[in-house]
């Protein structure tokens, strides 16, 4: 086949010169035997002064040795081919190394591809610095709004202890008869025995009377107490009727001035779940003052506990109460709404428990008819998912209220 033109190795040559990628070619001897243009600039040298001369003669000491050793390792066939990036002028270039063969597989020498890679480098670098600085501002952020999520927490906390205290007004008129009862019972009592201190029976008896009245108005004022204390925000597993028992019995001296009936329906075998023990006492205190509210010539107050199909602890709370115009349903949890009288709410409580029921991964809805009355349902997660954690927070005030 008659050589073409276009291959004969002036053509070759000028080809390669083309290329801005620098090439050199080492024999089988470590001779330099073809250096194009772009490997002139690259390397800094003249291919007239270099063509014929051993590749080692362009390195001095301990790395002469190493390139030496490198060259023989291509030599024996224990490598191929090598990558490596080096730094010159202040640019970056990335050097391949590829042994050449002829077609019987004798080693001919290698060929190095030399590419300027200095713009990828600084892109490199800056894609860096700019991810570093995004980390750095994510992380701000990240930190500010744990910290504005903590100051909201401490504002919860606030606001339910503000709710306690409204409801604790609430409850000092029937709180006030239910001490008044065993108080005036002491009172008979420690008369009598002063009347006849010789009679020991009946001092006996009279003084076990008084134990006892003193013992019904430590509870109520222990329940008290604790009800309006200022207290860590904590889950734990808790039993849900015993979170509603505590309360109707604080709540139940309320209902009696206004002759609401209540009935109670827990179910003993609910399971457990995980929640702040205050928090949730306070919702269900919100609920049950609303329903209070909403029945002032009396009526039937229900609460009632099960096990929801989907595994949830049910809680439900009606009233045969006024009812909730149609209009105001889809607004009741929203935060200063309310159709109470100023010195009756805050229009806070509902939108306190909203958020304390989402906070435990929870539901609420309500259902109310004018005239016929409201129920509340709540069903809160029970602790077998395993889906909580623990979760701490600390009010910043820690003066007692009461």
């Amino acid at each position: 086949m008659p050589d073409s033109p276009l291959c004969d190795k002036e053509t070759l040559v000028r080809i390669l010169d083309s290329l801005e990628a620098g090439i050199i070619f080492v024999d089988n001897k470590n001779d330099l035997v073809f250096i194009n243009k772009s490997a002139e600039e690259i390397r800094m040298m003249k291919s007239e002064e270099r063509l014929g001369t051993s590749i080692l003669d362009c390195h001095n000491g301990r790395l002469k040795a190493r390139v030496s050793e490198v060259m023989k390792s291509f030599q024996e066939g224990n490598c191929v081919s090598r990558h490596k990036m080096i730094k010159t002028n202040n640019k970056y270039f990335d050097n391949i190394y590829n042994v050449v063969k002829d077609s019987k597989g004798n080693f001919l020498g290698v060929v190095l591809l030399s590419q300027d890679v200095t713009d990828k480098k600084n892109l490199e670098e800056k894609l860096r610095l700019a991810n570093e600085e995004l980390e750095e501002k994510v992380k701000q952020r990240t930190e500010e709004i744990q910290k504005a999520y903590e100051q909201l927490k401490i504002a919860q906390l606030q606001l339910m202890q503000t709710e306690k205290m409204s409801a604790i007004g609430q409850f000092v008129s029937g709180l006030a008869h239910e001490i008044n009862n065993p108080l005036d019972g002491v009172q008979n009592c420690l008369r009598a025995i002063l009347n006849d201190p010789a009679n020991i029976e009946q001092t006996k008896s009279y003084s076990e009377l008084a134990l006892e009245g003193l013992y019904r108005i430590e509870m109520l004022v222990q329940k008290l107490l604790s009800y309006a204390k200022n207290h860590v925000y904590e889950k734990t597993l808790i039993n849900i009727n015993e979170v509603l028992e505590d309360i109707l019995s604080l709540t139940g001296i309320k209902l009696k001035t206004k002759k609401i009936t209540l009935i109670k329906e827990l179910d003993n075998s609910i399971p457990p779940v995980f929640g702040d023990y205050h928090f949730l006492e306070q919702t269900f205190v919100n609920l049950i003052i609303n329903a209070f509210d909403a029945m002032n010539d009396g009526g039937e107050l229900k609460v009632k506990t099960s096990l929801a199909i989907d595994g949830s602890v049910k809680i439900n709370v009606s009233d045969t109460g006024c009812g909730i115009p149609k209009e105001n349903l889809s607004r009741i949890f929203d935060p200063f709404f309310t159709t109470k009288q100023k010195s009756n709410g805050t229009g806070l409580g509902l939108y306190l428990t909203y958020n304390v029921i989402s906070q435990h991964r929870g539901k609420i809805s309500v259902k109310s008819k004018e005239g016929k009355g409201t129920e509340f349902t709540v069903l809160l997660p029970s602790a077998s998912d395993g889906k909580e954690t623990y979760e701490k927070v600390e009010m910043k005030n820690e003066s007692s209220c009461c």
